[in-house]
């Protein structure tokens, strides 16, 4: 599924001309073109993962 970003940018309340929505827009396009196969094609065993270690309050 690939993202709509102008939606998203609508959404979250950018007040951009259409001029620059579509300067905005068009890197992100590209870049979810380049990552999304690659991210779709990982399994549970390989997608990394970010754990914080919870510190104990003394």
């Amino acid at each position: 599924m690939v993202k709509d970003w102008k939606a998203i940018a609508k959404a979250n309340g950018l007040e951009l001309t259409a001029r620059d929505l579509d300067r905005v827009v068009s890197p992100l396009d590209n870049l979810e073109g380049i990552f999304r196969p690659l991210v779709d094609g990982l399994t549970p065993d390989v997608e990394p993962s970010f754990v914080l270690p919870a510190e104990e309050n003394e």
